[in-house]
């Protein structure tokens, strides 16, 4: 049950795995949103472009979404206003809109059926606190010259102090989506390859990456695009970026729902739309750090849909990771100042659809042109993102976390039942272990291969997740999410080897 209705819903097609040395002149990490877009528009432009996955094309968070693509991002232009001024915020608003047009003359163009729909969307609350913070994302909107509007009740049965409704946005499927512009780009010469995990980068005037198949890649263009960067480069984006785990359940739902989707401004998150391809609804929310999880989430969610829309049955429930920035805007551009031809795309805040397209437009006009016009919008300082409460806080838990890991034992007894992940201890070593319903058993050193923190169990997703810096790997050691690129050893083979790719 734990798979996303975007995957399951589409039939794509397989691409090789890349087993043999290559020399390129452009390459793209990552299959999500942001490397696709980069990948399409290379290929357009007739460039000689590959794009490796370390999955499959979109079986990340692009597959594992809310498929909403829109400018409005929860409460963001205030603040955007307020910490780097007015023109940021329209400059914001622009590029995803555009992204927005682009999504949608390229529907348009190959003609795509993903369930394309303009719609509108809304930002909400039930929280009188938050009623004000609306109110002054109300008056931001309308500096921007928005077609927006304030309201008192919505069409649907949640009781509210205020919202926000943003005209002229969208939704769609977004792995079919992805699906057929990775088909479109393949036939102007672009070349995928999917299974190709990145374990290493050297930078330079051309770049060396090798995949854990120890098969080189020389490329004089890179493009990072892989939700976290598998390559630091000294950006310390590990130290930048919040992971954070998200849920999502989804049920049939017979009745008439207005052309609009939802989505709290308060904890926890309540995001709400209609899938008209199954005539369903889809609920995403209950969002917390990764490694942080205290709770049922899936079990909060379906309450929601039970109590709000009386659904009982749900047919689809799965989760998904992204990653926020200190001052939620995204990490595009240039890997850092002194690689020239390393570029990035990360930190997307849970708007990676638009956001992910926008990066990739920005990108290319980079690669192409030699400049973007949104280049300073994506233009961070590392004093802001040190100085913000984001960033300290989070890196204090990262010290904790760390820490703490180290100092606490595992149980001695081994769990008898099938399906019950634990850390014990073994011959005085700190494991990981857990029993399958075949009764096959998997132990495995629990330090994370990407900066050594120790891992826990999730009991929902029977993964082993870094609360540090968001890592994951399933019960077998296998890599689940990065920024670790490095699987999990069995306890009785040496100790696991921390790759932190950041030189």
């Amino acid at each position: 049950m734990n798979e996303a209705y975007w995957i399951e819903s589409s039939e794509s097609r397989r691409y090789e795995k890349l087993d043999r040395n290559m020399k390129v002149d452009c390459l793209v990490v990552g299959g999500g949103m942001a490397g696709m877009t980069c990948f399409y528009l290379l290929a357009s432009a007739g460039r000689e472009v590959v794009l490796v996955d370390a999955d499959r094309i979109g079986y990340g968070c692009s597959g594992r979404n809310t498929g909403k693509i829109t400018a409005q991002h929860g409460l963001v232009y205030a603040e955007i206003e307020s910490k780097f001024g007015l023109d940021r915020a329209r400059r914001y608003y622009e590029i995803n809109d555009k992204a927005l047009e682009l999504v949608e003359t390229l529907i348009a163009r190959y003609d795509i059926p993903c369930d394309f729909q303009r719609v509108s969307a809304c930002v909400y609350t039930q929280d009188e606190g938050y009623a004000e913070k609306i109110n002054q994302e109300y008056e931001t909107y309308q500096k921007l010259g928005l077609d927006c509007r304030l309201e008192k009740e919505l069409p649907i049965p949640i009781r509210i102090k205020n919202a926000l409704v943003l005209s002229n946005q969208a939704q769609f499927n977004p792995k079919k989506y992805l699906d057929a512009l990775a088909e479109e780009a393949v036939k102007l010469g672009g070349r995928i390859y999917e299974d190709t995990r990145i374990v290493d980068f050297e930078p330079g005037e051309r770049c060396i990456l090798k995949t854990a198949d120890n098969v080189t890649i020389n490329a004089a263009r890179v493009i990072v695009a892989t939700h976290f960067p598998c390559y630091d480069g000294m950006g310390f984006y590990f130290a930048r970026l919040k992971p954070m785990r998200t849920y999502a359940v989804m049920a049939e739902y017979d009745r008439s729902f207005p052309k609009c989707h939802f989505i709290s401004a308060e904890e926890p998150t309540r995001s709400i739309r209609y899938v008209h391809e199954a005539n369903s609804l889809l609920i995403v929310g209950e969002s917390h750090k990764v490694g942080h999880q205290d709770k049922d989430h899936y079990l909060e969610l379906k309450k929601f849909g039970n109590e709000v829309f009386g659904i009982e049955d749900y047919q689809y429930q799965w989760s998904a990771q992204d990653y926020e920035p200190p001052h939620s805007i995204p990490y595009v551009g240039y890997l850092n100042k002194d690689m020239p031809n390393v570029y990035v795309a990360t930190g997307f805040n849970k708007w990676g659809l638009s956001g992910g397209t926008a990066a990739g437009m920005v990108i290319i006009r980079m690669i192409l042109d030699g400049h973007s016009p949104y280049e300073a919008l994506y233009a961070h300082t590392t004093l802001k993102d040190v100085a913000s409460s984001t960033f300290v806080s989070e890196n204090a838990d990262v010290a904790v976390q760390l820490i703490s890991g180290k100092l606490q034992s595992g149980d001695r007894e081994i769990p008898a039942s099938a399906g019950v992940g634990r850390v014990v201890n073994i011959s005085g070593k700190r494991c990981g272990y857990y029993k399958n319903e075949d009764g096959n058993e998997y132990i495995v050193d629990i330090t994370c291969t990407h900066m050594g923190c120790e891992l826990k169990w999730n009991e929902l997703e029977a993964s082993w997740d870094c609360p540090c810096h968001g890592s994951r790997f399933d019960y077998k050691g296998n890599v689940l999410e990065g920024p670790a690129t490095l699987p999990l050893n069995r306890y009785d083979q040496e100790k696991n080897r921390i790759n932190p790719q950041i030189r």
